[in-house]
């Protein structure tokens, strides 16, 4: 004979269901105070500006929290950098004095102190901060993205985004996010979704060698460094070489292409 699952009564509440009622009536809350407060809520929010665009920046290799947003200025020498904390918009919130503009406008963004993962390894913490995903699946490859990879948080929100003015509805820059000796980190495509949903990489050098030795996506523009030489120049224009004409095309041909390419594509939505 198998075994039922056992099937709570509908009248009965569930443990989140008594913890909430019971929080409600510490507060002197009632059900019709509730609705009323979520009922302006949804008004509120109702007046915001929609939301057009969101960036998420990950430093790969950047800055320390205790060098940034957790100064701990209790702690002892050993856990704490070498900056003083400063003050915030936000009473009790400190962040790095080098982060005074942040600083002024901390009412314009909120700090998360719940986020963590328990991934060790650089490769396997960047598909989980890229992909929003906590669970390292067994087909994981360190330096083999494959079609089977969760799709990056770029790609998501790229599938889920109509297109605006001809432009991508989703870009990545400066660089794929490489290590020298593991290669490319999986993580940052589009995996299961396909490559139709693979976001577009903007790569901000034309030098091959960028991956390899730690120069980085555009190096004579952060590293005051190009080819190897050393520069004192700190006015350097800054260019994505990728979007330029290539030699020998001019402006008029180009959007001849275009035009092509639109054709076709009408051709194709119509077959």
């Amino acid at each position: 004979m198998k075994n039922q699952p056992s099937r709570q009564p509908s009248h009965l509440l569930t443990r989140r269901e008594m913890i909430r009622a019971g929080s409600l009536g510490l507060m002197g809350l009632s059900m019709v105070d509730v609705a009323h407060w979520r009922g302006q809520t949804a008004m509120a929010a109702s007046d915001l500006p929609p939301k057009r665009s969101v960036i998420y920046i990950f430093l790969t290799g950047g800055p320390s929290q205790h060098d940034t947003f957790d100064m701990k200025p209790n702690g002892p020498s050993e856990y704490k950098g070498e900056f003083n904390p400063i003050a915030t918009r936000t009473p009790g919130l400190q962040i790095c004095e080098h982060l005074p503009r942040l600083a002024q406008r901390s009412h314009l963004w909120g700090l998360v102190r719940s986020l963590t993962h328990k991934e060790s390894g650089h490769d396997k913490g960047t598909y989980v901060m890229l992909t929003g995903n906590t669970v390292v699946p067994a087909s994981f490859r360190s330096s083999l993205p494959q079609s089977t990879d969760l799709p990056s948080i770029a790609a998501i929100a790229g599938s889920a985004t109509q297109p605006s003015n001809k432009m991508p509805t989703s870009v990545i820059l400066p660089e794929k996010i490489y290590h020298s000796n593991t290669g490319v980190y999986p993580g940052q495509f589009a995996g299961l979704l396909g490559s139709q949903h693979e976001p577009w990489l903007v790569e901000c050098t034309d030098k091959p060698h960028a991956y390899h030795d730690y120069s980085g996506a555009f190096p004579k523009y952060l590293f005051n460094l190009h080819d190897g030489v050393a520069s004192d120049r700190d006015n350097w224009k800054f260019e994505v070489p990728h979007l330029k004409l290539q030699e020998g095309i001019r402006e008029n041909r180009f959007h001849s292409r275009l035009a092509l390419l639109d054709t076709i594509d009408l051709q194709r939505k119509n077959l």
